[in-house]
């Protein structure tokens, strides 16, 4: 049987080599891309004004789009802020960049980093920078604006859809279609919109596995029946939490 595994090949190897152990064969299926933001430029001017009293990075494709900023900026990573992360994934992608991060225990997403910074640290009438997707969720801005922060949620990038005829969809596509799928591992509630979009999720009969409780909502709402959520965005915890599913109960 088959993991469909909603994300590039080089970011689902991971996960694939932590379900292999399951008897699972992965499938990469990237259901969505990055886009550049509209203003490419607008978080490489908010790094090179400095003055953040912490920089909140909630996902490895916001760690990119920081590094690149700090790059674009000229200013060196001397002139960044305390950066939190979330997971382990975040924080290689900000350390391959040169970029030391703080990961809390705990934060799964980027609601519960926000969370642990403002139990942490004294945010009230200081600015913490957000570099975010284009339609991200507000959770994590809320929490930090009601401790009495300064946000500055800046678009860093965007999350589309892929094409329904990318080659790279046509493999898990074919596996949907002939059941062959014991699981489908998604990530983040836009993989959600765009899975639901491609194929519909109320038709697929596998359980789900969610690398947290935020795109387990997404899942549910969309009309999933089994949804495992992951108890540590990591391989090992979604793999825990596929095994709790997979093989399915009678």
């Amino acid at each position: 049987m088959y993991a469909v595994i909603t994300r590039e090949i080089d970011a689902a190897s991971p996960y694939a080599a932590a379900l292999a152990g399951l008897g699972l064969e992965a499938l990469a299926m990237p259901v969505t891309c990055t886009a550049p933001a509209g203003d490419p430029e607008e978080l490489a001017r908010a790094v090179a004004r400095g003055g953040y009293a912490a920089i909140v990075v909630a996902s490895a494709r916001a760690a990119a789009a920081l590094a690149e900023a700090v790059r674009a900026s000229g200013a060196g990573d001397a002139v960044l802020a305390e950066v939190w992360a979330v997971g382990p994934a975040t924080a290689r992608a900000l350390a391959a960049a040169g970029i030391a991060a703080h990961v809390p225990d705990g934060a799964r997403d980027a609601a519960s980093l926000a969370q642990a910074l403002v139990a942490e640290r004294a945010v009230a009438g200081r600015c913490v920078l957000v570099p975010r997707a284009e339609g991200g969720r507000d959770e994590a801005i809320a929490a930090l604006r009601a401790a009495g922060a300064e946000v500055e949620a800046v678009v860093a990038y965007r999350t589309v859809p892929v094409a329904a005829d990318d080659p790279g969809l046509a493999a898990g596509l074919a596996a949907l279609r002939g059941g062959a799928v014991g699981v489908c591992a998604v990530f983040a509630p836009s993989q959600v919109a765009a899975l639901d979009a491609l194929f519909e999720i109320r038709r697929i009969a596998a359980p789900f596995a969610a690398i947290g409780e935020t795109t387990a909502a997404a899942l549910r709402a969309a009309g999933a029946g089994v949804v495992a959520v992951a108890e540590a965005p990591t391989p090992e915890g979604l793999a825990k939490a596929v095994s709790a599913v997979y093989p399915r109960r009678s």
